[in-house]
C-alpha cells in the first residue's frame, strides 16, 4: 500500500477523528502492522504544508521521524517521470498526483492510503480513506 502525504499532515494537525486515524496509521506502521511504501516526494509535500502551519523546525522534525519509519522509500527517477506523463495525459490527475500514481505502480502497488478522492479517477488504483483503514486494520 502507498501513502499519501496527506495522512502525516493530518497526523500533525487535525485535532479530529481524521487526524486520530491518520495517528493510528502512523503507529500500525511502526509497529509493522501495516505495510507501507512511499515516494521521497511526500517529504516534500509535508514539509511544504508543515511550515506554513507548525512552523519550519516542526516540519523538519516530523520529515525526520518519517524517514526513520519502516515504510519503502520510492526513488523518483526518470521512469516514473516518463510514466508520470502518460498518466497526466489519459487522466484528471495533476502531475504532481500523477507522480505518486506511476511511483507507485511503477513498483507494482495499486492500492493508494489517501483522503485525496482525486485518485478515484485512475481505474488501476484503489483508494483506502484513513477511515477505511483503520476499521480494516484495528
Amino acid at each position: 500500500m502507498y501513502i499519501d502525504s496527506n495522512v502525516f499532515i493530518f497526523a500533525a494537525v487535525d485535532s479530529g477523528r481524521l487526524g486520530r486515524n491518520c495517528r493510528e496509521i502512523v503507529r500500525l506502521i511502526n509497529e509493522k502492522k501495516i505495510t507501507c511504501a512511499s515516494s521521497f516526494l511526500v517529504i516534500d509535500e509535508v514539509i511544504w504544508v508543515l511550515q506554513r502551519k507548525i512552523g519550519k523546525e516542526s516540519s523538519i522534525k516530523i520529515a525526520k521521524a518519517m524517514l526513520s519509519m519502516p515504510i519503502k522509500w520510492i526513488d523518483i527517477d526518470k521512469s516514473v517521470i516518463i510514466k508520470m506523463i502518460e498518466t497526466y495525459e489519459k487522466t484528471a490527475l495533476d502531475p504532481r498526483d500523477a507522480i505518486h500514481a506511476s511511483a507507485m505502480k511503477g513498483v507494482g502497488l495499486s492500492v493508494i492510503l489517501s483522503e485525496d478522492g482525486d485518485f478515484d479517477k485512475v481505474e488501476e488504483i484503489e483508494r483506502l480513506s484513513t477511515s477505511e483503514c483503520v476499521e480494516r486494520y484495528c
